[in-house]
């Protein structure tokens, strides 16, 4: 059910987009109208397991990345996530619900990973949170599979110990010291991967509030786009 819902969430986008490069204002406005109430009819169903879970809790983190540039979506996405979260944490460790995903290993069966791990290990973008120190207070999978690392040797580690200190100090540290300042940064850059692919880096750096509500670090999300010779 959740899955179908998702479906028809991404046709009627493709649909919407179809339509605007056609010109077809009606047809734009009538799929328009049809996006909001379907995407609060995912937001309202009650997942049944854990893949369910994590497939509502990827959708709403899709629609935040898509829609960066617009604080305002950005807002409204990432809150219906924490809500989903609220929603969902009670039954990690309530054993009345062990019954939610008979032969899969239940919700209750320990918490052993966090729903909001789970979600930024899913994702394609590579996601670090980086304290004030510089030093890093949590990566995703992706990233320490790019640095062909694992997360926990992420932890405690400087910046500067994981990236070439000339790059750092140059392009790195500026950007993190507007972010610790309440900047939100976005540029772009190339890397090349361990195996020489090469990739356009687009990386994004919002401010990390901490539980006293001030400042307490970035969030940086880096979009890897692949990038190919051209042909003779």
């Amino acid at each position: 059910m959740l899955s179908d819902l998702i479906d028809d969430f991404e046709r009627a986008c493709n649909d919407l987009l179809m339509a605007v490069r056609r010109g077809d204002e009606s047809a734009v406005n009538l799929i328009d109208a049809e996006i909001q109430p379907l995407m609060h009819t995912i937001f309202r169903q009650h997942a049944r397991n854990r893949d369910e879970i994590t497939l509502q809790l990827e959708f709403f983190a899709r629609l935040a990345v898509r829609n960066c540039e617009d604080d305002v979506g950005v807002r409204r996405y990432t809150g219906m996530m924490k809500a989903l979260f609220d929603r969902y944490l009670p039954s990690a460790v309530n054993p009345d619900l062990a019954d939610m995903e008979a032969g899969q290993g239940a919700l209750s069966d320990g918490y052993d990973a966090s729903l909001h791990e789970m979600l930024l290990d899913s994702v394609p973008e590579r996601v670090a949170v980086v304290g004030l120190d510089y030093r890093y207070l949590y990566t995703n999978q992706p990233n320490a599979d790019f640095h062909l690392k694992r997360p926990s040797d992420f932890i405690g580690k400087s910046l500067v110990d994981v990236m070439p200190p000339e790059l750092y100090h140059s392009r790195a540290k500026p950007r993190l010291d507007q972010c610790f300042a309440g900047a939100r940064v976005h540029y772009n850059y190339e890397t090349t991967d361990a195996a020489g692919r090469m990739y356009d880096v687009r990386c994004r750096m919002t401010p990390f509030i901490g539980p006293s509500k001030a400042i307490a670090g970035a969030v940086i999300v880096l979009t890897m786009q692949p990038m190919f010779a051209p042909v003779a």
